[in-house]
């Protein structure tokens, strides 16, 4: 069963993992979601989303390209942004920054921007 266990009161740090959207469409993202999820750690899934999978169109290698979405499984939730837009950016960033300092476990924020 998921515990909200919140962070001492005199610590709010957060620990951030950067990844594309291609290099989310593989089992270690599932397994870091499951991970953090089960022992509700405080984790930003923080993914830069260009279309491009290093030198592949996103689409011709997932079925899916939102990752954002990939935590339901898990109970992980996830927003999208647009990259472009920095006040979209920054008020999706402050929310799921102040979910995650809340003692609600894990979120993932996807960044659709430009190459």
């Amino acid at each position: 069963e998921k515990q909200a266990i919140p962070p001492p009161a005199d610590d709010d740090r957060i620990s951030i993992v950067f990844v594309g959207e291609g290099g989310a469409q593989n089992g270690r993202t599932a397994e870091l979601l499951n991970a953090a999820s089960k022992d509700n750690l405080p984790l930003l899934l923080l993914v830069i989303d260009n279309g491009r999978a290093i030198n592949t169109f996103t689409p011709d290698i997932a079925q899916n390209g939102n990752v954002f979405e990939q935590g339901k499984h898990y109970g992980v939730p996830g927003l999208l942004v647009d990259g472009m837009d920095a006040a979209d950016v920054a008020k999706g960033g402050k929310a799921v920054i102040d979910y995650i300092r809340k003692g609600n476990g894990p979120a993932i924020l996807q960044v659709h921007t430009n190459r």
